[in-house]
């Protein structure tokens, strides 16, 4: 487990678009609704080659019957599997004391704290430590992620175990949201 204090949050001076541009929100906590982190864990350049090519195929399928039939095929499969890669791919995101793994969600008061994972830790894991009744949220794409206790006894699920290629990002993110709900309690 990497450890991080508060004093590791960016500087105010840092612009939206610079942290964006690294694929997570900036960590700040001055207004709501404005995520701590936020992350679109799209795939690698392998996925996204894979997916048009087998976009383009599909319209090589009818080349012998018609041309441009064939063209105007792969262009809208190609579209289509950008579209699903797209639409595919999770969100996570730290916000309004609020954690959201795809479509799940859950408060940070109910969380543990948060254990960044790495190589062959990550590897045991999701692999020979799987854990059943941990929520997961695990793509092949990312070679890192975190796991995170759950604490509510009346909840059946263990832990919520996440890929992000920014696991410090994402740990520093809940930490912060955890601090900000106790204080504002």
């Amino acid at each position: 487990m990497v450890g991080m204090s508060a004093s590791a949050v960016p500087p105010a001076a840092e612009s939206p678009s610079e942290r964006s541009a690294a694929g997570a929100a900036p960590v700040s906590g001055s207004g709501a609704g404005t995520p701590l982190h936020r992350e679109h864990l799209l795939p690698g350049v392998g996925a996204w080659v894979i997916g048009i090519a087998i976009g383009a195929a599909l319209g090589l399928v009818i080349v012998p019957l018609h041309l441009g039939a064939a063209i105007a095929l792969s262009a809208v499969s190609i579209v289509i599997a950008i579209v699903l890669l797209i639409s595919y791919s999770p969100v996570l995101e730290v916000s309004d004391s609020r954690f959201r793994l795809g479509r799940a969600r859950i408060d940070v008061t109910e969380l543990g704290e948060p254990q960044v994972l790495r190589g062959e830790d990550w590897a045991l894991t999701i692999g020979q430590d799987f854990e059943p009744l941990a929520h997961h949220e695990v793509r092949g794409w990312t070679r890192s992620g975190i796991r995170v206790e759950v604490l509510d006894p009346e909840d059946p699920t263990t832990a919520w175990v996440a890929s992000t290629r920014r696991p410090e990002d994402l740990a520093l993110a809940l930490r912060t949201a955890q601090q900000q709900a106790r204080r504002a309690a």
